[in-house]
């Protein structure tokens, strides 16, 4: 029997290093927080679409799709969560001027 992985490479959650005080700092890490979260949206678009492709068991097919969602979840609501932070920075930057 043909067996097919499906590599699943997750980044790891966002930073929890604090919001950078000063504004200068704030659109490099706008710009790579967003890029990392670009780059997870691709990502996992590219495994379900192989997911749905691979010619294992609906069973086992469902649990690797359910795993895969959970993981997506969890690492999108972390870069979420620094993005909003960093806006908040960003509108406090802008009020402070």
């Amino acid at each position: 029997m043909h067996s097919t992985s499906v590599p699943i490479e997750r980044d790891s959650p966002a930073p929890a290093s604090p919001v950078p005080a000063d504004q200068d700092d704030l659109v490099p890490e706008l710009e790579s927080t967003l890029s990392d979260l670009s780059s997870l949206e691709i990502r996992h678009e590219i495994e379900v679409e192989c997911l749905e492709e691979w010619s294992e068991p609906g069973e086992v097919k469902e649990r690797l799709r359910a795993d895969c969602e959970r993981e997506y979840q969890r690492a999108r609501a972390a870069h979420l969560q620094r993005l909003a932070l960093l806006q908040k920075q960003v509108r406090a930057a802008r009020s402070a001027h």
